[in-house]
């Protein structure tokens, strides 16, 4: 056999390995997927792995592959499924995914810290109208390409994580309808991300919010509040006292008059 025949064969052999290898892993993904979350309703039931034929699970409901005959996951859409459970990190062996949509779920619990490992090529991301809870990750900034994140109407708190001002590309983002507290990240203006975005939240402000009180002002006004209220009250404390001081005199001074007619009674006596 000659050196190049040799040279192709191996590197056929590779090639065909790396995709059967992908397939697997693919497969994988959403059979740890179906087991990770709870189907009240049956509608993952489409997702049979008896069938080994090349790109079956291209036929799985909500599930869009590359190619119809290769098992390769392009995004998986399963929005109002009425699925639980926590987020189904075994969407980690899916590498290739680049659309996840999960909204109008059940879904409940904290994000993993750990989201960007898990989903690394996401362009899409929306996990709207769950029962998530908790800090949403710092990690989500480092999905580079993600260009839709939509969290809104969820239960989670703390503050937005300032790093997601490093998503250049984003053009749909709502994080509305949550108890999201503090500053709201410095977005590039060029993204036309709008108040609607952080509607009925807890306490965000910043643009394009209402402009955040620091806690330096806030004590800068509680002074000036106190010396209002000094030059205010004072005065008025101090004739009250006054007051009370004339009143308790002239009342001992009362008591020591009926005394001393009291005691010039007796005597007469």
């Amino acid at each position: 056999m000659s050196i190049k025949l040799l040279v192709t064969t191996c590197l056929w052999f590779l090639l065909v390995s790396s995709f059967t290898d992908a397939d697997e892993a693919n497969v994988n993904c959403l059979k740890t997927f179906k087991s990770q979350v709870e189907d009240p309703n049956g509608y993952l039931t489409s997702w049979d792995f008896r069938n080994e034929t090349a790109g079956f699970i291209c036929n799985f409901s909500g599930v869009t592959c590359w190619h119809d005959d290769e098992n390769r996951v392009l995004s998986i859409k399963l929005s109002g499924y009425g699925l639980r459970g926590k987020f189904p990190v075994g969407i980690k062996e899916c590498s290739d995914l680049v659309g996840l949509d999960l909204s109008r779920n059940n879904f409940s619990g904290a994000l993993p810290f750990t989201l960007t490992s898990l989903i690394q090529l996401v362009t899409i991301l929306d996990l709207s109208y769950n029962q998530f809870s908790g800090e949403i990750p710092a990690s989500l900034s480092n999905i580079t390409f993600l260009n839709t994140l939509m969290l809104q109407n969820n239960h989670f708190t703390g503050q937005l994580p300032s790093q997601l001002v490093s998503l250049k590309r984003l053009s749909k983002f709502s994080v509305a309808n949550n108890w999201l507290t503090g500053p709201v990240p410095n977005f590039d203006e060029s993204l036309n991300i709008g108040p609607e975005s952080f509607a009925n939240n807890l306490d965000l402000c910043g643009w394009p919010m209402d402009a955040c009180v620091e806690e330096e002002e806030v004590i800068w006004l509680g002074k000036i509040s106190a010396a209002i209220s000094a030059v205010i009250f004072a005065p008025l404390g101090a004739s009250l006292g006054w007051l009370f001081f004339i009143n308790g005199r002239k009342e001992k001074q009362g008591d020591i008059r009926r005394r001393h007619r009291s005691w010039i009674f007796h005597i007469g006596d």
